[in-house]
């Protein structure tokens, strides 16, 4: 039970994460100066055009969470279990990626 809420608390964690503006971004401008942008791992994905990963991300969550409320809720079958365990290993490997894809990746302007 209690992993179930702790699955729950890092999966929500995972998407706000993603939402931060982390990143720095420079661009120059045309009169030799460069302007900042803060800028979030979904933004840098966006940007990248890269946007099916959180996709997926939101899908992985959604699946983690549900999971676990079932589990919560007192549905002990081991299949939910199973599920619950692949649904949370593949977001947490899942967003470990989306943050080191979106730390070297460049915008592409057009």
């Amino acid at each position: 039970m209690l992993i179930s809420i702790i699955l729950i608390i890092a999966n929500i964690l995972f998407i706000v994460v993603l939402n931060l503006n982390l990143f720095t971004d420079r661009a120059p401008l045309p009169d030799g100066h460069f302007r900042e942008y803060q800028r979030s791992a979904v933004a840098r994905l966006s940007l990248s055009g890269d946007t099916y990963l959180f996709i997926i991300q939101i899908a992985l969550a959604a699946v983690s969470i549900v999971t676990s409320i079932l589990i919560l809720v007192g549905v002990n079958n081991k299949i939910v279990k199973l599920i619950q365990i692949i649904s949370s290993v593949a977001s947490l490997v899942l967003f470990i990626i989306i943050m080191i894809s979106t730390s070297g990746s460049h915008a592409k302007y057009a």
